[in-house]
């Protein structure tokens, strides 16, 4: 049986959802410091040949603050 971690290494592409309440500030707009260490993961998982597809509802979140 395969464990997440077998999965995760052969795994060529991977889905990674971000909800609102981790890409907000309590309410007060994005969280930008989430957002920066985000990117740097993002960016390490494309330098190891990981295609990455981003799912977000956190624009409803910012705009509602708009």
């Amino acid at each position: 049986m395969l464990t997440r971690a077998d999965i995760s290494k052969k795994s060529r592409r991977w889905v990674v959802k971000i909800g609102s309440a981790l890409l907000t500030n309590d309410g007060q707009g994005l969280n930008r410091q989430a957002l920066a260490q985000w990117v740097a993961q993002m960016v390490s998982l494309r330098e190891q040949g990981i295609e990455l597809v981003i799912v977000s509802s956190g624009s409803v979140a910012e705009g509602m603050q708009r």
